[in-house]
């Protein structure tokens, strides 16, 4: 049985004197102080970081200086951003078309647009009708021209047809006695009536119709002469200017009645 104090302490007792004060050499109570202060080492440099990460307006490009930037960039690219969205507003009002919040300038806009295809519309009409017009006069020309063409053709074959008919018939001049030469005369004339409804000319058909008249008289002349012996003579007619009325149908007929003229004018040879 020893003598030893029972106050004193095995060295394995921690709160005894030989362990020192208490808590100096736990090591959990170390392990808790070293937490302690890397957690207030974490604080201030997460509240660092946290300075970095909010610097700035958030409104003028924070979030780009808290992805790792200066301010300095951060404003840049804040006024590019503001310069282009500038452009975009004045492009978008200035731009034909674009949005308008303005009603009085919207519904300007849209007559102004209405105006122009209005215009438009009329130019089109104009065009089409100015076109059409001088198709209608260019086919209207044609048209005349064939009519004239036509008419003077049938006026053509009609002169061929009476110097036909006229060659068929004994001439006035190789008879022998005036009885046959009226008979011939009234032949020729027989001919000529046949002619005179194809005549379109007024002044064509008077003179037509006064030699006709001219050697009717003469056939009758001619009866007159074998009955009194009276001799006949022709009188060819003429128009009040004193000029032969035979002159002025060949000047008005067509050229296929020159001969026929001619041979109507002078019964008596």
């Amino acid at each position: 049985m020893s003598d030893a104090p029972r106050d004193q302490q095995s060295p394995l007792d921690p709160s005894g004197p030989a362990g020192g004060p208490a808590g100096a050499g736990d090591p959990t109570d170390g392990g808790a102080a070293d937490a302690s202060a890397r957690a207030a080492t974490g604080s201030g440099r997460d509240a660092g970081d946290s300075d970095d990460l909010h610097v700035g307006d958030p409104t003028d490009g924070g979030a780009a200086v808290g992805a790792g930037g200066t301010r300095e960039d951060a404003t840049t690219t804040a006024g590019a951003a503001g310069a282009t969205s500038g452009r975009r507003g004045r492009a978008a009002r200035f731009a034909f078309g674009g949005p308008e919040t303005d009603p009085r300038k919207r519904r300007r806009r849209r007559w102004f647009v209405g105006a122009i295809v209005a215009g438009a519309a009329l130019v089109v009409v104009a065009l089409c009708a100015g076109g059409l017009a001088v198709l209608g006069a260019v086919s209207g020309f044609r048209d005349d021209a064939d009519d004239a063409r036509e008419e003077r053709q049938l006026r053509d074959a009609s002169c061929l047809e009476l110097e036909q008919r006229l060659n068929r018939l004994t001439p006035p001049g190789a008879t022998a006695s005036p009885q046959a030469r009226a008979t011939a005369v009234r032949d020729e004339n027989a001919a000529l009536r046949l002619y005179l409804p194809q005549v379109r000319d007024g002044k064509a058909v008077d003179g037509w119709r006064q030699l006709l008249d001219a050697r009717t008289s003469y056939a009758e002349a001619l009866d007159t002469q074998a009955a009194s012996k009276t001799p006949a003579f022709f009188v060819a007619p003429k128009s009040a200017d004193g000029k032969a009325v035979t002159g002025e149908l060949v000047r008005l007929s067509p050229g296929p009645c020159a001969g026929p003229i001619r041979r109507l004018q002078a019964p008596d040879l």
